[in-house]
């Protein structure tokens, strides 16, 4: 069987890219094709092998027809200059809100997406990450001051202009805390250095990045306006056994069912997750229980069993 996926942005930091990239070790057996609408850059080309990456200006039936696939799974594709061919069967994998281009089957990465779609609750499939790649040697949680990261992709608009006040506040109530940002503007660096108080370190995005997830004791993300529909980031922090601290809001909330990790909505309640770490004991036994959490349900053999049900229902 062979799977051709299209993805409208050819970086495998964003989300799309990512779920694609999940798909093909879910379902290893199968051949992959991953198309992209936009230039692919060397380090998402590196980590797709062995499958095949190819670039089109559109997705079109001349396009998807020379691949011969047997299914056709679209992330986020658009209707404008977009069509079918209707020699596969086709999923519309919905990542956010938009028009879509029409397939056979439409899905939703999450029941906070789906309620604002207005789409049924049984078109829901839950994304499955990797387990990052663990450093040779991992710090021990737990053991020394507390390091709390951000890892994000590295859009202007996903780091907002009220970022610096807010890391701050939480640096001036915390200052046991080194705080480490993934995928940080330039721009943006000095003002968290400062709103640190120094006690900053920045990191390139980049696929291997995630190994930090390993060495941080909480992950924390929050944007005031920014809702995340799935947010595979808290997912993979917590099969590290990193804790999340996020926003109660969107994809992260249904997770938050699952994953013991922290919501928060206000400041306070921020500053007040990061104090319940103080207890290291504590601390590390939260760290095991999420990573279990999330093993059991995010997992990329999960993701595979998610799917294969759909596409054996499509089939029937």
């Amino acid at each position: 069987m062979h799977v051709l996926q299209v993805c409208n942005v050819g970086s495998i930091v964003g989300g799309t890219a990512a779920c694609a990239w999940s798909l093909t070790r879910a379902w290893p057996q199968l051949r992959h094709t991953v198309a992209f609408l936009s230039p692919v850059d060397s380090m998402t080309r590196q980590v797709f092998q062995p499958h095949s990456v190819v670039t089109w200006p559109h997705c079109g039936t001349k396009q998807i027809q020379s691949q011969q696939p047997d299914l056709v799974i679209l992330h986020n594709v658009g209707q404008a200059g977009a069509s079918l061919w209707d020699g596969a069967c086709s999923i519309q994998y919905v990542h956010s809100v938009g028009t879509r281009l029409i397939a056979d089957q439409t899905l939703y990465c999450s029941d906070w997406l789906a309620r604002q779609c207005r789409a049924p609750e049984d078109s829901v499939v839950w994304q499955g990450v990797p387990v990052p790649v663990c450093p040779v040697t991992p710090r021990v949680r737990g053991s020394d001051r507390l390091r709390i990261g951000r890892i994000c992709t590295p859009s202007l608009r996903k780091w907002p202009d009220t970022l610096p006040a807010f890391y701050s506040h939480l640096a001036s109530q915390h200052p046991q805390v080194d705080w480490e940002f993934v995928g940080c503007p330039i721009a943006m660096k000095p003002l968290l250095l400062a709103a640190c108080r120094g006690q900053a370190t920045f990191y390139p995005s980049g696929w291997q990045a995630r190994s930090l997830l390993w060495d941080w004791d909480a992950l924390l993300y929050h944007h005031p306006s920014l809702t995340e529909s799935f947010g595979r980031t808290l997912a993979e922090a917590a099969r590290a056994g990193c804790v999340p601290i996020v926003d109660r809001r969107g994809g992260f909330s249904e997770q938050l069912d699952i994953i013991s990790g922290m919501g928060c909505r206000t400041l306070a309640e921020f500053s007040d997750s990061i104090s319940a770490f103080s207890d290291p004991e504590a601390r590390r036994r939260l760290s095991q229980l999420v990573q279990s959490q999330a093993n059991a349900t995010f997992s990329i053999e999960a993701f595979g069993r998610r799917m294969s049900l759909v596409v054996e229902r499509m089939a029937s």
